[in-house]
C-alpha cells in the first residue's frame, strides 16, 4: 500500500482542498484523532455504517458500508505516513475506485493558524462500476463532501 503512495506522490492529484483553520497542528490532530471522526466529518444524509474502525495510526484500517443510492459499498483503506506533526494518508483497499489514496496534510502557519491541504489520487473503474463512482465521486461530490467536511472542522474547532 505505501507503495502505491510512493508512486504517484510526485504527479498531479485528482483533487485538493486547502483550509485555513484557526487551529493549531496539535488540535487539529486531536481532532483527527478522536473517536468516530469519520462520522463527524460525513454529510448527515450519506447512510453510513462503520463495520471496523481502528484508532488512528500506522496501518490502522477503517470498514464503512456506504449506501449510493440502491448499491451497498463497502470502502476498505488502511492508514499509512501517520505523522501527529504534519498528517496522515488513507488508501483504499478496497472499495468504489479503481485506486484512492488520500493524504491529510497538516501545515502550521503559526501557533495558532494551520492549513489543513487534503490531496486526493484517484481513479474510476470502468463499466458500470465506474458510472456509479464517477456519479458519487465526481468533482462536484468531492467539493460538496469538503466543503461540509470544512465547515464542521471550523465548528469543531473553534469550541
Amino acid at each position: 500500500m505505501q507503495k502505491e503512495f510512493d508512486n504517484i506522490k510526485d504527479t498531479p492529484p485528482s483533487f485538493i482542498q486547502k483550509d485555513n483553520i484557526d487551529a493549531s497542528v496539535n488540535k487539529i490532530m486531536d481532532f483527527y484523532f478522536s473517536k468516530d471522526v469519520i462520522k463527524k466529518l460525513t454529510i448527515p444524509i450519506t447512510p453510513l455504517k462503520l463495520i471496523k474502525n481502528e484508532p488512528l495510526g500506522e496501518k490502522s484500517l477503517v470498514i464503512m458500508q456506504i449506501w449510493l443510492g440502491p448499491f451497498p459499498i463497502t470502502w476498505q483503506a488502511q492508514h499509512f505516513n501517520v505523522d501527529r506533526k504534519k498528517g496522515f494518508t488513507d488508501i483504499q483497499i478496497d472499495g468504489p475506485m479503481k485506486y484512492w489514496v488520500h493524504r491529510h496534510e497538516i501545515i502550521a502557519i503559526n501557533d495558532h493558524q494551520s492549513i489543513i491541504e487534503d490531496k486526493i489520487w484517484y481513479e474510476h473503474f470502468d463499466g458500470l462500476m465506474g458510472i456509479r463512482s464517477k456519479i458519487f465521486f465526481s468533482k462536484p461530490a468531492l467539493k460538496t463532501l469538503f466543503k461540509y467536511r470544512s465547515w464542521i472542522t471550523h465548528k469543531a474547532l473553534s469550541k
